[in-house]
């Protein structure tokens, strides 16, 4: 028979390890808040701690700054578009044949996958806003670089490790692909705040069947 001072079975235990995870969670949604209605600029660290629940004491004992803050929501915003990517990609896996593996298989997957997770007006104009910014701060043109470095090696892996599937090599160097496939997301969420009607799921439809022929594997590796 369990104390009534006991923990549940299955309950984890609020550790302060923990504690601090779950306040840090929570001044990240909050942060992700105020940051999409009411931009970089115009956000104040008071206001993201009060819409979190929080002090501003508890951002500064979890971020440096507000540049620092906002490149860890930007960063969990990119890992959870990755991970429902690789969520789409690894759908039929089990089947791994070259059916399952097919464009027409996994292309209407990875078309949702990124409507759903990465295409976001508000997103789009405040990630033009930081960018902006941090080219006229040093600082943070350097923390800015660092987030980019980690996204493209991510999506680069993402690559490297559908070719290893296939046991074919890229035609193109990865580090190259990562880069074209990232540009012409943000191409395309740009032409969206310019002008909506430009784009639209036959437009992703086009761009992912080019990226799948320009990704695909060829027996023939290039000199490149």
């Amino acid at each position: 028979m369990s104390r009534a001072w006991e923990s549940p079975v299955g309950l984890e235990p609020l550790t302060p390890k923990r504690r601090r995870a779950m306040t840090r969670e929570h001044l990240l949604e909050g942060a992700a808040i105020v940051f999409a209605r009411d931009g970089f600029q115009g956000s104040s660290l008071d206001e993201i701690a009060a819409t979190a629940g929080f002090t501003k004491g508890a951002v500064y004992s979890n971020f440096k700054s507000k540049d620092d803050l906002f490149l860890a929501v930007l960063e969990q915003r990119f890992e959870r578009g990755h991970a429902a990517i690789r969520e789409a990609l690894d759908a039929e896996r089990p089947l791994d044949t070259p059916a399952a593996r097919s464009p027409e298989k996994w292309m209407p997957r990875i078309a949702r996958a990124v409507r759903e997770s990465m295409w976001d007006d508000s997103w789009t104009m405040l990630f033009l806003e930081f960018v902006l910014y941090a080219a006229r701060n040093p600082k943070a043109r350097s923390k800015l670089v660092a987030y980019t470095r980690r996204s493209l090696d991510r999506i680069q892996q993402l690559i490297a490790q559908e070719h290893d599937a296939a046991g074919l090599p890229p035609r193109y160097p990865p580090a190259d692909l990562a880069l074209i496939s990232e540009a012409m997301f943000d191409g395309l969420g740009i032409y969206r705040l310019i002008d909506p009607s430009l784009t639209s799921d036959k437009t992703l439809t086009t761009v992912l069947q080019f990226m799948s022929d320009s990704f695909s594997v060829d027996e023939r590796p290039t000199s490149a």
